[in-house]
This record gives C-alpha cells, structure tokens and sequence, in this order.
C-alpha cells in the first residue's frame, strides 16, 4: 500500500469513525428514558407500533392478572410509561408523519395516559379495602411466585393456607360495627374482589393438585378450609339492594372527558342534556296536539297499543329494516354494499337478558326483546309495550344498517388498527347521528311514529342527566328511575331494567351520555363539512364510517387534514373542540 493510499485510508477511516461516534451520541440523546432498546421501534410506522402496544399489553394482562398484587400494578404501569415515552417522542418532530400516523400515534398517547390513569383508579380503590383484604396478602405472594415459575414447598404452604384461614376468621370477629360493611358499594367492590381471589386461587391450586402428590398431601384439607371460609367471609358483604352501582366522582369524570376530547365538564353537559330535552317537549305538545290525545302519557299509551301479537316481532324486525334501507337508497344518504344488507342475522332475547336490556340490541345480529311463555304477565306486558312498532320503527336503523350494524362492517375492513380506542362517542354517537338526521329527513310516517323517536331522543337526554348526576354522586339508582317513569314515559320495569344496565352493567361511567353527545358532535360536524362544500352529505358519511371507533375530534382532524396547509394545530383541534358553541 502506497503512502498516498495509506493517507486516504487512514483520513477516511477517522472521518467514518468520527461520525459513526457522532450518531451514536445523537441516538442516546434522543432516546426515551425507560423505552427499551431504540432498536425496538426504529423507522416502526404506526400501525405496527400499536400492532406492537396491544400484542405486549394484551401478553401482561393474560399473566399478570393477579388482585391485591402490587407487582402487577407496577409492571402494568411501567409498560404503559414506555409507550407513553415512545409516543412523546415520536411526536417530537410531527412534521415528518403522514397525517394519519400522526393521528394514531397521539391517539395511542392519549390511549396510555387514560389506562395510567384507570389502572391508579384501581390500586387506589383496591387500597380503599385494605384493612378488609389483609388477611389474603401471603396469598397474592404464593400466585405471584407461581407466575415467576419459582420451586415450592408444600409444607411451607400448607401452613401460609392456614395462617390465611385463622387470619380471616379473626377479622370476621371484628366487623359488626365495621362502616365499610355497611356502604353498599364498598361491599359490591370487595364481592367482586373476594370472587377474583377465590377464582385465582383455584387455578393456582389445581395446577400441582394431584400432578404433585407431595403437594396434595399437604395442601388440600387446608385449601379446602381456606374455601369454606372465604367464602363465609365473603358471604358477610351480602347486600339487599338489588341496584348497586359505583359512581367514580367529579374528578375521575372530567378525567375521562379529556380522554374522550369532550371540552366540556360534567355540569355544562347536563346543561347541553336540559337543552335537548326542551326541544323534545315542545315536538311532544305539537305531536300530542295531531294526535288529539289528553296528554303526552295518553299519547304514549297510544303508540304503546301498536305492538304485534307474540311471534310475529322478527317479521315486524325485517319490515322496519326494509323501509329504513329504503329510504336512504331514494335519497343517496350513504353507500350500502351488497353484501352488507345481505349477512345481517337476528336472535331472540332471553328473558335474564331482558331483565336488563328490555328493548332489542343489535350489530350484524340483532337481539329481539319480546315476551316468552316463561314470564309473567307483567313481564310479558312490558316487553310488548316497550316493543310495539312505532318505538322500533325508531331504532331498528339505530341498530342494523345504517347504525350499528353497517358501522361494524365498515370497522372491520377499514382502518382496524384503531380498534384499540374503541370510544362509545363514536360508536354509539353515529347511531344516534341518523336518529337526529332522520327526523329533520322527516323519516316519520305518521304522529305515532313521531311518538315513537321523540320517546328515543328524550331517552338519550336523560341518559346524559341521570348517568353523570349518578357519577357525580347527586343521584340514586331510585331517583334515576323515577326519572326515566316521570320525565320519559318508560314502563317501571324497563326503567328499573335501563338503570340497572347504565350503572352495573359493565359499562363505562361516560357510556350512557355518549349516545346524544357523540350524535351531536357528528351533526356538527357534518354541518361545517358539508356547509364549507368540503363533502357532500353522501361522502361524509362514508368517510366517517371509514376512520374506525375514534374520539370524534380526531375526525374531524381527519377529515379536515386534506383542506388544511398547517398540522402545527392538530393537538387544538383534537383536544378543544367546541362542537357546542
């Protein structure tokens, strides 16, 4: 090798070397503390990133699924952080992302901030309980080292069983005059939390019975008292109240509204709620006035007696689904693919079931509610009432096509990625968007039908009064009831029924208030597309449908992306959207 060579090599090499050294530092700099190897989302886009949370989130729940645990608190929280830090960074410099990824990505940061926020709502609930559950902490540490996969000593844990079992008969002695025992709440949370345990325990115990004779030999008489008496103790937290529901308070509320990029609190919804509720009662003294009935009541009852004779409601069904796809093809509302209107299916409701959904549900298959031969009469007469055709010429569309059910064919073709932000606001809001479209369409046929979607529509006012006055711990599960009867119309026992499902029914706190607020975030939506000529109504529709089960603020940044020259704003127009003003 020549001098000269030998100078070039030499230059070129400490010039690579140099640079190389210089990336390596940049790397680290902008690495997100605790995220992991930066290899792990190098040049990653966004939809394998959320591929990527949800597939590592969904691997910690279906393992570290164990209550009482703090180990599992911490490692749940932990991953969530991660992805938080990856989000924040990646956001750092937006201006290199489609619009679309960077939609997702600050949807997924947005997602991790609110399951933080769920997962320390849990932990502090659950230390709420403490002095209640203490006796079961060594339990939480044997499941906590079966998942560590760690050795075992049966006798070891033969006596921890019976340490646990005197520890629970010690702290029944202790509870006559325990307060908690006497606040239904507290107790439908510890029943839940003593049944979680109790179903750990047993999957934990059945994995070395009779596999480990050493184990059995030890183990079993003790579990075996452990059983009788946890359940004993559990048994103590019974409660008469037959609707228990849990609110979660004003703070928690305005929590989850930021989440759900509603800029509004609790108190200026129920106010937008009052405001909608107006305007039904005025439709119902001219719909009353057609129909030359005594009174709104009387109108109700009129519309109540058009119900078909027991057997003949899935005709009824199919009828309805008819007219309703009818209409939208003669007025070019939305695309309707073939095979859409083709798959739908219909099932009937059991009798448990309608105990706390009285009225039918639907999706691709639509639950009929309507009376059996196992009910009693009562329940019969309230099914028919409750059912009668006119209030389901109101909804069938709610429920098949165009709501849920063209809304869920859509969702699995179209964007799935964004499943995980699953939001009622979109989901139910877009359902209840074409009961408010529908009507000004003039979709009714006659006064009775009027009834029938005036009924609806101040339904869903009052679902936003009752469940966040609930949540807000200002009302009863009874005052939410003699709501619905007085101001509503509903039968007493579908009123009960919707009370029940609203606040014990596993639904979120803002679930039943999505319904009319997510309609009219749509409604103004649509009016400031279509207004501006940016869409016509036919292809917002579509184009909403397309987007999948998002906040509808990201949306509408979507939607607005294409006729926008800036993306600097895009967190505003996400997060402080006043659809209202």
């Amino acid at each position: 090798m020549s001098e000269f060579t030998r100078l070039v090599y030499i230059v070129g090499m400490t010039f690579f070397l140099s640079a190389f050294v210089a990336f390596c530092i940049t790397q680290q700099k902008h690495e997100p503390v605790n995220s992991g190897s930066s290899a792990d989302f190098d040049n990653i886009t966004s939809i394998e990133l959320l591929t990527q949370y949800q597939a590592d989130r969904a691997a910690l729940n279906r393992t570290w699924n164990i209550p009482l645990s703090e180990v599992c608190y911490e490692k749940k929280i932990k991953l969530e952080q991660k992805y938080l830090n990856w989000t924040n960074y990646l956001l750092e410099d937006a201006s290199v992302l489609s619009l679309s990824e960077e939609v997702d990505i600050r949807l997924l940061n947005n997602h991790v901030l609110s399951k933080i926020h769920d997962l320390q709502l849990d932990q502090a609930r659950q230390k709420e309980l403490s002095s209640l559950t203490t006796p079961y902490m060594p339990l939480v540490k044997l499941m906590e080292s079966r998942k560590r996969h760690e050795k075992t000593d049966s006798k070891l844990i033969a006596q921890t069983l019976h340490k646990v079992t005197g520890l629970i008969k010690g702290a029944e002695k202790t509870l006559s005059d325990f307060a908690p025992r006497k606040d239904p709440i507290k107790n439908k949370r510890l029943r839940a939390l003593l049944l979680d345990i109790n179903q750990k325990m047993n999957a934990w115990y059945t994995f070395r019975d009779t596999y480990d004779p050493n184990f059995s030999w030890w183990c079993k008489v003790p579990y075996q008292d452990f059983l009788k008496t946890s359940q004993e103790y559990l048994n103590l937290f019974d409660t008469e109240e037959e609707i228990i529901g849990d609110p979660i308070g004003e703070e928690a509320l305005i929590k989850q509204l930021g989440y759900a990029m509603i800029p509004y609190s609790p108190e200026d919804l129920i106010k937008i709620a009052e405001r909608e509720f107006d305007w039904c009662e005025k439709e119902k003294e001219n719909t009353t006035k057609k129909l030359g009935a005594k009174n709104w009541k009387h109108a109700l009852e009129m519309a109540k007696s058009g119900h078909v004779e027991p057997g003949n409601q899935p005709s009824m069904i199919k009828e309805l689904h008819d007219e309703s796809v009818s209409f939208l093809k003669e007025r070019d509302l939305i695309t309707i693919p073939e095979l859409a209107d083709d798959v739908w299916r219909m099932q009937m409701m059991s009798p448990e079931r309608q105990k706390v959904s009285p009225y039918f549900t639907g999706g691709e298959v639509i639950s009929v509610s309507y009376p059996t031969d196992t009910m009693t009469h009562e329940e019969k007469m309230k099914s028919m009432l409750g059912n009668n055709r006119h209030f389901s010429r109101a909804t069938v569309h709610h429920e098949l096509i165009p709501g849920h059910h063209l809304q869920s064919y859509m969702a699995k073709r179209w964007n799935t990625h964004r499943q995980i932000f699953y939001t009622p606001f979109y989901v139910e809001g877009w359902a209840l968007y074409w009961e408010l479209l529908l009507w000004d369409l003039k979709f009714q046929e006659s006064p009775l039908d009027e009834v029938g979607m005036l009924f609806w529509r101040s339904h869903r006012c009052a679902r936003i009064i009752f469940s966040l006055n609930f949540h807000l711990g200002k009302w009863s599960p009874k005052e939410c009831i003699d709501f619905l009867i007085e101001r509503v119309g509903h039968e007493p026992l579908n009123a009960e029924a919707e009370v029940r499902r609203s606040v014990q029914g596993g639904y979120s706190p803002l679930y039943q208030a999505a319904y009319m607020l997510g309609g009219l975030q749509l409604r103004a939506l649509a009016k400031e597309l279509i207004s501006s000529e940016k869409y016509t109504l036919k292809g917002f529709h579509d184009e909403v449908l397309k987007q999948g089960p998002i906040p509808i603020a990201a949306v509408r940044a979507l939607l607005l992306g294409p006729f926008s020259n800036k993306r600097s704003d895009l967190p505003s127009k996400m997060a402080e959207w006043k659809f209202n003003d």
